[in-house]
């Protein structure tokens, strides 16, 4: 062999080295990092690469642990409506599809919880539907500064999305929107009530035992008025090394609250453990505050028996304030990575949305990339044709040349988000006091990481209600809550029996 063929059988085996590479998942304090590895010219054994666990400097998001937007989406309206309102006929729309997407989350006969199937859509795919549409404007709103191949893979990045359209139970809540159920346990009415739990990639979780990869921003936007509050903790998941999940024990110092907002939006760090536990932040009334005291009581399961004809009472903004449905329009931004089990939408479901919207506007994602192979060009006119011909027989052409987008973003401040107001809440534990101790709100039972997992909440019940409502009256609707020491505090328990199961109702409970 020449040197010249020498050279080039090395060369070919640096290629195949670095593609391998290239290939691989790498995992950087929870996050999917890009893998700019090459092979390393290390001197003496040492590799030149960055120290393992430290974050790296090419990862700008995520940008803060919590940001909200109240005014983030604005809903067009038709020539039948002069209000500053949506379209009663858009949102029904909206609305019904988002029912078509949330019942497509199916679930089995013995579940009290849905499949948890979530939706995919790739940062490079031309959007077939409004939802997608919507999926893909969240990715770019919060991934607008970042540049493919230098932050971050885009051929691999993408936005996970799904919805909830979950019954309010206001039959439960008082005129002033306290819970009239007096700590029932055996009711699972109050359906809108989510579990604490971590956003991830369970389907990766499963083949990687104690490896929680998350998305880079998790989001929540908010299409209703009503319902439960998002609850964000400033707790992230524990490493892979904690196997017993003992880095979640302890106190929470801080965490944040958000009521829902038609066209509310707020984004926060992927890692964080969050859901919406009514009982001791509960949903409101328009009004009057909460103003009676709760009791303990333990996590309720979701009740996703919503029929379509509910979901189309919810007509406008104007109207969803007695809408007995709490609905958001969940976006997970993934970098580098798509989660195992998460799902492109089904043609079918396509041909069945209803809300008009411009499908011609180019990916903002395919501008960024200088060109497109032949074969994704080919699958983009594919699946464009196959949605023409699923679109209703009765639509004419000259209403879809009047297809309008039924949104607008407004993203000014999506990199220097609003401050939101700061709130304490004070805890009773410390005190010597019988009557002190019991005065505590109680105790959310959960199952995270495939554990037994308390939450204790250990502030009074009336205090945690009084926040409660100066959230909900604030403006904006959110805000930050400074937990005293030991007013929430976390404490894992033993390994659940049947983990796999248990790790799968964690995911079914996924919302914001």
């Amino acid at each position: 062999m020449n040197k010249t063929d020498a050279s080039n059988n090395q060369n070919n085996h640096q290629q195949q080295d670095n593609t391998r590479n290239k290939n691989d998942l790498i995992i950087d304090q929870g996050f999917p990092a890009l893998n700019t590895f090459q092979l390393s010219s290390t001197t003496n054994g040492t590799s030149t690469s960055s120290p393992p666990g430290e974050p790296s400097q090419q990862d700008p998001i995520p940008r803060y642990p919590f940001a909200s937007f109240p005014s983030a989406l604005k809903f067009a309206n038709d020539s039948a409506s002069s209000s500053s309102s949506p379209s009663s006929m858009m949102m029904q729309d909206l609305l019904h599809d988002c029912q078509i997407a949330f019942t497509a989350r199916t679930k089995e006969d013995s579940s009290a919880y849905s499949s948890g199937s979530t939706f995919f859509i790739p940062a490079l795919m031309k959007p077939r539907c409004a939802l997608e549409r919507l999926a893909l404007d969240i990715f770019q709103a919060h991934t607008k500064d970042l540049e493919p191949g230098t932050h971050y893979d885009l051929e691999r990045s993408g936005a996970e999305w799904w919805t909830l359209v979950l019954d309010t139970s206001s039959k439960n809540r008082t005129s002033d929107g306290a819970d009239d159920n007096h700590g029932n346990e055996d009711d699972d009415d109050d359906d809108d009530e989510v579990g604490m739990h971590f956003d991830a990639d369970y389907g990766l979780e499963h083949q990687l035992p104690h490896y929680m990869v998350h998305p880079r921003v998790a989001t929540v936007t908010y299409l209703s008025n009503v319902g439960v509050p998002t609850l964000v903790l400033n707790r992230k998941s524990p490493p892979p090394t904690d196997v017993e999940k003992k880095s979640l024990n302890g106190p929470v110092d801080k965490g944040w609250l958000s009521y829902p907002m038609v066209g509310k939006h707020i984004a926060f760090d992927g890692r964080l453990l969050h859901g919406a536990p009514g009982t001791f932040f509960p949903a409101m009334s328009v009004e009057e505050d909460v103003k009676t005291s709760g009791n303990d009581a333990k996590k309720r399961r979701l009740n996703e028996n919503v029929s379509e004809e509910e979901s189309k009472n919810c007509m406008s903004r104007s109207t969803t304030t007695t809408c007995p449905q709490r609905i958001t329009f969940l976006v997970n931004v993934w970098l580098n990575h798509c989660p195992i089990d998460a799902e492109l939408l089904d043609d079918d479901l396509c041909g069945q949305m209803k809300t008009r919207w411009n499908g011609g506007n180019e990916n903002e994602n395919e501008k960024k990339k200088s060109h497109s192979s032949d074969d994704e060009l080919k699958i983009n006119q594919e699946t464009s044709n196959r949605q023409s011909k699923k679109r209703d027989a009765n639509e004419t052409s000259d209403d879809i040349a009047q297809s309008f987008s039924p949104w607008t973003w407004n993203w000014q401040q999506v990199s220097n988000p609003p401050k939101v107001p700061k709130v304490v809440a004070h805890s009773t534990k410390g005190s010597k006091q019988t009557a002190a101790a019991s005065a505590a709100a109680g105790t959310d039972e959960c199952v995270i990481c495939g554990r037994e997992v308390d939450i204790h909440y250990q502030s009074e019940m009336n205090a945690l209600h009084e926040i409660s409502s100066d959230t909900y009256h604030v403006e904006g609707k959110s805000m930050e809550i400074e937990f005293e020491s030991h007013s929430v505090e976390i404490v894992v328990g033993g390994q659940v029996e049947d983990s796999d199961d248990d790790d799968d109702s964690e995911e079914e409970e996924e919302e914001e």
